[in-house]
């Protein structure tokens, strides 16, 4: 899993980062959530933001929000001195929070729980044949499907594309079954997420590829901007 931590006291982010370093994780640290959201902005990938909620200027509850509300999906995890943190935390759909000062068994505990979720979630997927030789693919793993002349091109999360001879019309339901699909043209099915951005009538996705997005496909945007702020089951 990909990290993002942020805490306005140095000591106390230098101790998270050793206690994550000590589990096998690395994560990108900030001090200040501006910092912490533009870092999310530029493009990069983030599975898990663990958030202190004190802090100076933009407090942990509203850069929160504000990630949410940029197209986030990932887990949200609070840092807070209390048990008590508040209904804020269901507004923005926080995975869960870790007391502070955070023990290494705590902060263990969190991140196995969210793993432990998403290998639940991601266990179904997709049978196709690649190089000839037939290869299951997990739903997460597909970025997006796209027709071209009388092939079905599945592009990856790592790079790679499996091809299948069929229209998408045959396809489609294959994928359409899983909620994290979308078509949002006659040629293409988009897992929503994968998607970074919105930008006029494409999607912006996690590799940089583009995809189109046809005016003739009604509330495809509002679809992936509810399923981005976690709005649709995630």
């Amino acid at each position: 899993m990909r990290l993002l931590i942020c805490d306005d006291l140095p000591e106390e982010l230098d101790k998270l980062t050793g206690i994550l370093n000590g589990l096998g994780y690395e994560a990108a640290a900030f001090t200040n959530g501006e910092n912490a959201l533009e870092h999310i902005r530029s493009g990069a990938a983030v599975d898990v933001c663990i958030l202190d909620i004190v802090m100076p200027g933009m407090n942990g509850t509203e850069l929160a929000k504000r990630l949410r509300g940029g197209g986030f999906g990932g887990e949200i995890v609070f840092l807070s001195t209390s048990r008590d943190y508040g209904p804020e935390s269901y507004a923005v759909k926080a995975f869960n929070y870790i007391l502070k000062p955070p023990a290494p068994e705590s902060v263990k505990s969190v991140l196995d729980e969210i793993k432990a979720a998403r290998d639940k979630a991601d266990t179904e997927g997709i049978r196709l044949k690649i190089s000839g030789a037939a290869r299951f693919v997990l739903f997460r793993d597909i970025e997006y499907a796209e027709v071209i002349t009388h092939k079905v091109y599945f592009r990856l999360t790592d790079g790679g594309c499996a091809e299948v001879r069929a229209t998408l019309l045959e396809m489609a339901p294959l994928l359409l079954c899983d909620k994290r699909f979308l078509q949002c043209h006659q040629s293409y099915i988009v897992n929503m997420d994968a998607i970074v951005s919105v930008t006029g009538s494409e999607a912006v996705m996690r590799s940089g590829a583009r995809v189109p997005i046809s005016r003739g496909y009604a509330g495809v945007k509002d679809a992936v901007a509810m399923r981005m702020i976690g709005g649709d089951g995630k």
